[in-house]
């Protein structure tokens, strides 16, 4: 918490709100709190890794901050973020226990505001902090299931996923400011994800694939030594429902999270529950595969609006990806 001493309505609500777009953007208190995970968030796929190679992409997030949740009421808010980010994937060349192993980085550029209707907007914008999968493993069982002629490059089955995501405090930030594009602790997120394919349950001729994906990041933060402020230990889940048609993928995804350790300032337990938050929000999602220029591409859209939420911000807008194999 940047002053204990602030009005309550902001000691309970301004804080940071950029981050890695719709999975890691919330309000929390007086401190950031961002999940783990690539900017934009995971939805379908969430357990597959790519064939062996170099990827590449780029993120474009648009968000808008009409709410803030509190334990008694919906506070009218203001504000909104921009958010460009790049990312890079390395899928190796190599096999470890039946399945592949995959790095990734992922950094961006941000301009985040937010303020209560009728008061003030703050804002901050420059470099947000760096998240990166260490390393992940992820291996497919069949599970019986044949691979589909019209498309046999779906991987039918039980995919499985594990890995370890860690944030960096590289963002611009500034402990004066109630609004920052960095939380300036580190993150260490254990996670393991689940993607499970089966031929289309609504038929043929609904498409070659039903998908059920998620993934779940355990988030251990460190103490923000420039505010003594503490986070507490926080559960945080991406998933989707989705339809496979050929190169085409479309369906319902969602991001939330709840956080499962009180806040700490200095030795000090925040009254309104700790400070606490939860949150989940839904959307469609589509996404296509295609090729160009002899390399595959793939672009994916997302939406999400927020449902319902405690001690955080309500968050709606757009999640834009495009990425490449380069080699």
């Amino acid at each position: 918490m940047e002053k204990i001493s602030m009005n309550r309505k902001y000691a309970l609500c301004v804080a940071l709100l950029a981050a890695q777009g719709f999975s890691s953007t919330y309000i929390n208190a007086a401190e950031n709190i961002k999940p783990a995970g690539p900017i934009g968030g995971t939805d379908i796929r969430q357990a597959i890794l790519p064939p062996p190679g170099v990827y590449g992409v780029g993120i474009g997030v648009g968000l808008g901050f009409p709410e803030y949740w509190t334990e008694d009421e919906d506070l009218d808010a203001k504000g909104g973020s921009r958010i460009f980010g790049v990312g890079g994937a390395i899928v190796y060349d190599m096999e470890v226990f039946g399945g592949n192993i995959a790095s990734t980085a992922f950094a961006s550029y941000e301009r985040t505001c937010f303020g209560f209707k009728g008061g003030k907007k703050m804002c901050s914008e420059g470099q947000g902090d760096i998240y990166s999968d260490v390393l992940m493993w992820s291996r497919n069982f069949p599970l019986g299931y044949e691979r589909s002629q019209s498309a046999p490059w779906i991987p039918y089955g039980l995919n499985v996923l594990v890995g370890l995501g860690v944030t960096l405090p590289t963002g611009k930030y500034d402990s004066s400011k109630m609004v920052n594009v960095s939380a300036n602790v580190y993150d260490f997120a254990p996670n393991v994800a689940l993607t499970y394919i089966v031929p289309s349950i609504f038929g043929d001729q609904f498409g070659d694939a039903t998908e059920f994906s998620a993934r779940v990041f355990y988030n251990k933060y460190t103490e923000n030594h420039d505010t003594d402020y503490q986070t507490g230990d926080l559960v945080s889940m991406d998933f989707a429902v989705s339809q496979r048609f050929g190169q085409w993928q479309v369906g319902l995804a969602g991001t939330g999270f709840v956080q499962i350790e009180d806040d700490d300032i200095n030795g000090f337990t925040p009254p309104n529950n700790g400070n606490r938050a939860k949150s989940l929000s839904l959307g469609p999602v589509v996404s296509y595969d295609f090729m160009w220029d002899d390399n595959p591409w793939n672009f994916t859209f997302k939406g999400l609006a927020g449902i319902d939420g405690e001690n955080t911000a309500s968050a709606r807008g757009v999640v834009l990806k495009l990425g490449r194999k380069f080699w």
